[in-house]
């Protein structure tokens, strides 16, 4: 049994941070959620709100004193954030700390070596370090690109409006995992840490390429789509230059991140080993597939960004 009951989250009100919060709360563990002090909507009733300044260790020190583990949610533009964190939840004996790796397998070795993974390079390797100073153990979650969230916002298609970039030919299958089955996947976890203990962890709902949702999605939502085509190979190129030239536009870079999802086998797509029976992740069928681009293509709400 899991000795582990107070969590904190940071990032809490984030797409990922809030199902998190509330997939700890029904497991039964007394989660705190970390703010800035901005808006808190969303957060459920019985969660502790304790507000900290992220660039501040001792602030953050006060915040976990009492916390059994800390998982971490803050978005891709807030890890420089991480090691603020991990630096003051070692120092109050925290037991567990789960950093924001969620999407691709960082562990692989093509993968890591791309200069916009270095902050969680650097996190892996502060958590080892911290590991044997203080004995606070972690886990990298792996979970491929966010299933439902990549066919709302078109990062994977945009199923609603049947418009999208199918990569290399849309013909590589990809690990994919819903919001809904990354919080488990923490919550898990936190229940099972001797099994997850200083490891990558490996999760998803469904291996599936472009090329099979297009198929999925003209049974639900039929009609002619505007597709373009893109090799990964030409855009990790830009990448690579927008890198080198320093370009500051945060969009430059996201070649490197196609090529790291749609690359294939080389960046450890799909996932070979999973961890989901531990978990209790059953996988999504095509129907389920179905069901849930049904579901967002009947949905009027916007994302919250868009690639397409």
């Amino acid at each position: 049994m899991s000795q582990i009951k107070n969590v904190a989250v940071a990032g809490a009100t984030g797409n990922i941070g809030l199902a998190t919060v509330k997939a700890l709360q029904e497991a039964g563990f007394t989660v705190t959620a970390l703010s800035r002090g901005g808006s808190t909507s969303g957060i459920p009733a019985g969660v502790r709100i304790q507000t900290v300044d992220y660039t501040s260790i001792e602030s953050l020190t006060e915040a976990l004193r009492g916390q059994d583990a800390v998982v971490s949610c803050v978005g891709a533009f807030a890890l420089a954030s991480q090691p603020n964190i991990i630096e003051a939840a070692s120092a109050v004996g925290v037991k567990r700390f789960i950093p924001a790796e969620l999407g691709a397998d960082t562990l692989n070795q093509q993968t890591r070596a791309f200069p916009i993974l270095k902050d969680k390079i650097q996190v892996q390797a502060m958590l080892a370090e911290k590991y044997e100073e203080s004995g606070m153990t972690y886990s990298l979650l792996c979970t491929g690109l966010f299933f439902d969230w990549g066919l709302e916002n078109g990062m994977i298609l945009g199923v609603k409006n049947r418009i999208g970039t199918l990569y290399d030919g849309g013909k590589t299958v990809i690990s994919t995992t819903t919001i809904a089955t990354i919080a488990k996947g923490i919550t898990g976890c936190l229940l099972y840490p001797e099994e997850t203990k200083n490891r990558g962890v490996y999760i998803q709902d469904a291996a599936i390429s472009q090329n099979k949702l297009v198929e999925l999605t003209n049974k639900v939502n039929p009609g002619e789509w505007d597709l373009k085509e893109a090799s990964t190979v030409e855009l990790e190129k830009q990448a690579a230059a927008a890198y080198e030239r320093k370009d500051p536009h945060p969009m430059s870079m996201a070649g490197s991140v196609f090529r790291m999802y749609f690359g294939g086998e080389a960046y450890g797509q799909p996932f070979k080993k999973l961890d989901n029976e531990l978990f209790g992740i059953k996988g999504m069928a095509d129907q389920e597939i179905e069901a849930m681009i049904r579901s967002i293509c009947t949905t009027d709400s916007k994302p919250s960004m868009s690639f397409t």
